[in-house]
């Protein structure tokens, strides 16, 4: 099945080549800290990522790299995720509806790598295959729901997966960010997860005389059994400085 969506994905890129014309971009880097992370044992961690968001022709573009450096724990994460238009809607709340797939990468260590203290080390590739449509709600500047069949690395761990993408701002005042729930996994031992984590920023820009965004806030971090670890929650906030490019 991994085979068949990395064909169709494949495909699918070259004829958005083919036919590709771009009507905006956005390109960012972020850097996050925090001492609250569950998965690193509430030790300071600093975040760096790589962010970048695209409106084409044929549907639209986003992408990121998150690199975590956090005492003996280091993770690199990273998300590539083209959403193929299939129709637009007009005078109705669902905008559009798109093919929509997300491909999911990540390695990660804890501890040394001296001989004598050896480390922990894994990596995963997941590929989630669904729909998404955008949303006109007012007052909101974007709204996204999507639907996924997440086809995990462990080949006894497929779930689904429900993701909401919003934004909204007034001003330089910005309010974005993503609820994802992962349910109905195959493994019995792996738990329902839900992961909320809204960005609050503003724009300082301007008053630096700045021409790009530059917005200082927090970011905080809701996340019910991370991991699909029955009982392991996170809450977590992180101070935040994101540069526009």
């Amino acid at each position: 099945m991994k085979k068949t969506i990395l064909t169709l994905a494949a495909a699918s890129a070259f004829t958005m080549n083919a036919q590709a014309e771009q009507y905006w971009a956005d390109n960012s880097v972020s850097v996050l800290y925090s001492d609250q992370y569950e998965f690193n044992e509430d030790e300071a961690t600093t975040t760096m990522t790589l962010e970048h968001v695209s409106g084409h022709s044929w549907g639209d573009l986003f992408y990121f790299v998150d690199r975590h450096n956090g005492g003996d724990y280091k993770e690199t994460y990273g998300e590539f995720s083209p959403n193929i238009k299939l129709t637009s809607i007009d005078d109705s709340l669902v905008s559009s509806v798109k093919l929509a797939y997300t491909y999911e990468f990540g390695t990660f260590q804890t501890g040394d790598f001296n001989p004598g203290n050896p480390s922990f080390h894994s990596a995963f590739d997941n590929h989630l295959l669904g729909l998404g449509a955008d949303l006109k709600v007012p007052g909101m500047d974007f709204t996204s729901v999507y639907l996924y069949r997440a086809f995990n690395d462990s080949s006894d761990s497929d779930d689904n997966q429900i993701t909401l993408v919003y934004g909204y701002s007034n001003g330089n005042l910005i309010i974005d960010g993503f609820l994802d729930y992962s349910f109905g996994n195959e493994n019995d031992s792996v738990e329902d997860e839900m992961n909320f984590t809204p960005q609050i920023t503003y724009n300082v820009g301007p008053a630096l005389g700045l021409k790009n965004k530059l917005k200082v806030g927090v970011e905080y971090s809701y996340w019910t059994n991370q991991f699909g670890i029955d009982g392991q929650d996170q809450n977590a906030v992180s101070l935040l400085v994101k540069a526009h490019l």
